[in-house]
């Protein structure tokens, strides 16, 4: 690694010190993540984790966008050539140090663009080696001056990677997961009140996260073990009761997570269940704290490592400020 990467990495595992003067959440995706005001959600989200888009929007409007692509053959070394080429698209020069530099291995922007529709638009575009990532943000040139300052003075100062071969985070409505590196997402169930993600790494381990809340509220609709039976995902595979075992669960050292834990084996219906049978450990356990229902299932072809899912709970709702 270069001493510029070094520099990056360690950059990337930094968070700077808040700029903001109100209450803020954390907006984490596909390696990226930053930090805005918490009554700022995604609006909009498109594509994969390799390429895609989001918008962040408030009550009344879009109020920036973000678009990330993982690293292309050819790119050259350190991403300037693509940062370059990107602020030459508008027509300008790019202005001065942009918000988040020391985070990125190459970045640039231009401020308040005037464009044919009459707007003062502003671009931001950066390249993480440690990440292999390229991202792009930008702001809706018809906000008010005081909301584009924001964005331009708080929430872009905040932007930030994690590196590929480390764990990753995803974060948006004020709740957050964290998966194992190695883990692919793979498919997204997003509703107000029930988030969930699915992860992957090779062809035969998966690890289903989710949130639901309020926490009292989801378990007055069905006990523990019936949430571990309604997954958010359609799958084939259905849980052999036979070889099934379910017992309370209780955090060691966090007296707030409280709930089960159940181990057991998965097959398709017959006459297919020899083919590829899967083991599976899952957790489900009521957050008082924050009253959410956290739940992790972790299925392997080998026994699953109960670690995982309980590492996987434990990291739910992370400060951003914790281990990011």
């Amino acid at each position: 690694m270069s001493m510029d990467n070094q520099g990056q990495a360690v950059a990337d595992r930094a968070i700077p010190r808040s700029a903001f003067r109100t209450p803020h959440s954390l907006l984490a995706w596909a390696g990226w993540l930053l930090e805005m005001p918490r009554e700022w959600q995604p609006v909009k989200l498109s594509g994969t984790p390799a390429k895609g888009r989001m918008m962040v929007g408030d009550a009344t409007c879009a109020l920036f966008s973000i678009q990330w692509e993982r690293l292309k053959r050819g790119l050259g070394r350190d991403g300037r050539d693509w940062v370059a080429e990107r602020i030459k698209q508008h027509g300008v020069l790019p202005e001065g140090t942009p918000p988040a530099a020391g985070h990125f291995s190459a970045c640039g922007w231009a401020h308040g663009v005037q464009t044919e529709e009459d707007k003062q638009t502003t671009y931001w575009y950066g390249y993480s080696a440690p990440a292999e990532l390229l991202v792009g943000v930008t702001v809706n040139g018809v906000l008010p001056a005081a909301v584009r300052a924001r964005v331009t003075g708080e929430v872009l100062p905040s932007l930030r990677t994690t590196p590929a071969n480390a764990e990753s985070i995803w974060a948006m409505y004020d709740l957050s997961f964290t998966a194992p590196a190695g883990f692919q997402l793979m498919r997204r169930h997003l509703y107000s009140g029930d988030v969930a993600l699915e992860f992957a790494r090779d062809r035969r381990e998966t690890l289903v996260l989710r949130q639901v809340y309020p926490g009292d509220l989801a378990l007055e609709r069905r006990p523990f073990e019936r949430w571990l039976d309604a997954v958010p995902f359609p799958e084939h595979r259905r849980l052999r009761r036979a070889d099934t075992t379910t017992e309370p669960w209780q955090h060691v050292t966090r007296s707030e997570l409280a709930g089960v834990r159940r181990r057991g084996r998965k097959r398709l219906p017959w006459p297919l269940g020899w083919i590829a049978p899967c083991w599976t450990c899952a957790l489900a356990a009521h957050d008082r704290r924050l009253n959410r229902l956290l739940i992790a299932e972790h299925r392997s072809a080998a026994e699953p490592d109960e670690a995982v899912a309980v590492a996987a709970v434990e990291k739910m709702n992370r400060s951003p400020r914790e281990g990011c």
